[in-house]
């Protein structure tokens, strides 16, 4: 029987997020939710590392220990035995990462997103990998998810069904962000194209973390969003 933690603890990491333009946002008021957490607790700015890129970096978060450590050193690796290169893996990663050592001593995670983790690891919990929101069809029906996305593979096909495409937005999902989309020629302008990929993903990614924090038994939840990024 799992451990259950006195208090559960959920990890949201946002790729790219700046004080710098958040803190403006939070003195406008424009950011509510994020400024009563802050009041609630403390907030300060964490060194980065170099090189400053993505796979590195939150894999170092995962693990405490850097790149040379932890043997994710860039966005795409070699495909073994063939002159070709395909994203990086999971695989790769040399060492445990937070989800195995709270696995190891029997408490649940869901993680959601973390850059790299597919093939979904099998954890003590859920894990939806780095590669299930990302939009690799222009429609709903030859956008397959890949195997491996999701574990365990129990629930591969309910949190599928969670997984929002661009052509599945509406207007009022871009006027926030662009409040005079309907005015954009979209034969020559393909911004709004580039913009509903990245609602959809991050809908997805949100989605998908909200459905197991809300169906599934966990210690911790961790999810990543790139979207900032």
């Amino acid at each position: 029987m799992s451990k259950r933690l006195a208090k559960k603890v959920l990890v949201i990491g946002w790729d790219a997020a700046d004080w710098k333009i958040i803190n403006p946002l939070l003195d406008a008021g424009l950011m509510p939710a994020l400024e009563s957490l802050i009041n609630k607790g403390a907030m300060g700015d964490i060194a980065t590392l170099d090189p400053v890129l993505s796979p590195i970096l939150w894999t170092s978060i995962a693990t405490g220990k850097t790149g040379d450590k932890h043997g994710i050193l860039n966005f795409v690796e070699p495909v073994p035995d063939k002159m070709e290169l395909r994203p990086v893996t999971s695989t790769s990663r040399k060492c445990k990462a937070f989800w195995n050592i709270l696995s190891q001593n029997d408490l649940k995670s869901n993680i959601i997103g973390w850059w790299p983790s597919n093939p979904a690891e099998p954890i003590n919990g859920a894990m939806v990998s780095n590669f299930f929101q990302k939009i690799t069809s222009d429609t709903t029906e030859s956008w397959k998810m890949p195997p491996g996305t999701i574990y365990p593979e129990r629930l591969a096909e309910i949190i599928a069904e969670y997984r929002v495409h661009p052509t599945e937005l509406s207007p009022e999902h871009f006027f926030p962000f662009v409040p005079k989309a309907h005015l954009v020629d979209q034969q020559n302008d393909k911004n709004l194209g580039i913009l509903a990929k990245n609602i959809a993903e991050c809908a997805s990614t949100h989605a998908a973390a909200t459905w197991l924090m809300e169906n599934e038994e966990w210690d911790l939840t961790a999810v990543y969003f790139d979207t900032i990024d």
